[in-house]
């Protein structure tokens, strides 16, 4: 198999595993799960907050999704490794970023 070959697998691979990755957070009993994207995908809100005041809820809801999104960014920053650590990538990328 030729590099080229390779390589489109191994992105191929991290791609499809960043694209599975569901970061979580929780503040108070709020849980949220998001995308590396930030996109919600499920948010659970414990029947007490509903004597919250709306501010308080947006707060925690707010806090709580940006505990789910740095666990997502973590976990698509530990798939994206495999590439980095790619000697041959790591090259492509400094090439770029001279420009």
């Amino acid at each position: 198999m030729t590099y080229p070959e390779e390589l489109s697998i191994a992105v191929r691979r991290v791609q499809d595993t960043i694209e599975r990755i569901v970061g979580n957070g929780s503040v108070h009993d709020i849980r949220i799960s998001v995308t590396p994207t930030g996109r919600i995908v499920a948010l659970e809100i414990p029947p007490e907050a509903y004597n919250w005041s709306p501010d308080v809820l947006a707060t925690r809801i707010t806090a709580a999704h940006d505990l789910a999104s740095a666990d997502a960014d973590e976990q698509a920053r530990y798939a994206r490794a495999e590439l980095a650590d790619d000697p041959r990538i790591r090259r492509i990328v400094s090439r770029i970023g001279q420009r």
